[in-house]
């Protein structure tokens, strides 16, 4: 997609004096797209840094393993503590790497962006330097100690030690990029219009969240010994919710944490695809149909329609989604406030709605009455009603058809 934006960066982007098209350089420069992109990208550091609050911080963060380290070579490491986080408490350790992950990501994405040869140049400086940082010292030292002293010999252990410095540096920078994969390759997927990247931040995510679920089942955290107790673990039996809405108590922090995670996953997917899939859709479009004022209307509908929706849905998602894991607590309150009876209280310190599983129970409560609802309130008769109010509606579904014909 990058380099297909480059092709045609160069195309005249007016007809007339202030005329808009839908050529890429232009189209890219519309608030419409800056926003998604910056909401992808809020979104991103927010799910971040969520996850890392939730799993990471005091348990497995980068700076637990940079001490280790350190005390098993009895050495500091070349990264500063400034740039690590070592020394700070919480977030604030991921708060400098977050932003070194974000400028390499935004570094790839201008790459992308560069004409071939002007990638290669770079490529190859980048490769150099490296090379030079790793043996360069190692080869001075030891051709210049040959020279002086007229004798063929292999490198001794004095010059062999120049390689401890680059090593340790090239070993701290793999682990911090380790840790900052999500950041590094959503800033590229983001800014640098790239599938493949903002799929590697998602699948990293999801693939962290799946080996910690896995590592924290209790059979195999208790044969971790030591290591397995530095896991942060969520408790298995839920307690009290403290998170709600209209006075009614819905879901615990912990709760609340994975669901916001899940919301700005899908937020973060939604914004950054949809800026690609518009700009691929606008680069596809026939010469005359980007000049067309009728077709530059179109794309601003379908940009506004795809920020609503982001916004709408996704919002309406994470309220469903708490009042589906709270929808027991909600019954147990309406009962226990209309009736003033006993069997509120009995229900409410049953075992099962306390355990994790009865969040399911409690879940699969709540679409029961909603399919039962269905029968009673046409939903697609109010969303409709609800859709007509909506401004430029009808020009937007107009639109939309004229669009799928083009495509087609």
């Amino acid at each position: 997609m990058a380099s297909e934006v480059d092709v045609q960066s160069d195309v005249t982007m007016t007809d007339g004096i202030g005329a808009r098209t839908l050529h890429l350089k232009l189209l890219r420069k519309q608030w419409q797209i800056l926003t998604l992109q910056i909401l992808a990208t809020v979104a991103l550091i927010a799910m971040y840094l969520e996850v890392v609050s939730t799993y990471v911080v005091g348990s497995i963060d980068h700076t637990m393993l940079f001490d280790s380290i350190e005390l098993l070579i009895g050495d500091q490491l070349p990264l500063g503590d400034w740039l690590t986080g070592e020394g700070r408490d919480g977030l604030s350790r991921f708060f400098v790497p977050l932003i070194l992950g974000m400028s390499i990501g935004g570094g790839m994405a201008f790459l992308a962006f560069q004409t071939p040869q002007m990638q290669q140049r770079i490529k190859l400086g980048f490769i150099i330097t490296l090379i030079v940082m790793l043996v360069g010292r190692l080869i001075l030292s030891w051709l210049a100690g040959m020279l002086f002293s007229f004798d063929l010999r292999l490198p001794n252990d004095s010059e062999l030690q120049t390689l401890q410095w680059p090593l340790l540096m090239i070993m701290s920078i793999i682990i911090l990029f380790i840790y900052l994969l999500p950041v590094i390759m959503g800033t590229r997927g983001i800014w640098g219009l790239s599938r493949r990247s903002v799929a590697w931040a998602i699948g990293f995510t999801l693939i962290f969240l799946g080996i910690h679920a896995i590592l924290t089942f209790p059979l195999i955290k208790g044969q971790l010994g030591s290591y397995g107790a530095q896991f942060i673990t969520l408790e298995s039996q839920v307690g009290s919710p403290t998170i709600g809405l209209l006075g009614f108590k819905l879901v615990t922090q912990e709760q609340f944490n994975l669901i916001a995670i899940a919301i700005l996953i899908m937020v973060f997917q939604e914004s950054s695809y949809g800026v690609i899939r518009y700009l691929e859709y606008a680069y596809r479009l026939p010469e005359s149909c980007k000049r067309d004022p009728e077709y530059v209307r179109q794309m601003d509908n379908m940009l506004n329609g795809h920020l609503r929706h982001t916004i709408g849905f996704l919002g309406l998602t994470a309220i469903a989604t708490m009042v589906a894991l709270g929808f027991h607590s909600v019954l147990l309150e309406i009962v226990s406030n209309t009736t003033g009876s006993q069997w509120a209280g009995q229900v409410s310190e049953s075992i099962e709605l306390t355990l994790t599983y009865g969040m399911v129970i409690s879940a699969l409560m709540f679409l029961s009455l909603m399919a039962v609802m269905r029968f009673f309130i046409p939903w697609q008769r109010v969303w409709g009603l609800i859709q007509s109010r909506l401004p430029s509606n009808e020009t937007a579904q107009e639109s939309g058809k004229d669009l799928i014909k083009i495509d087609a």
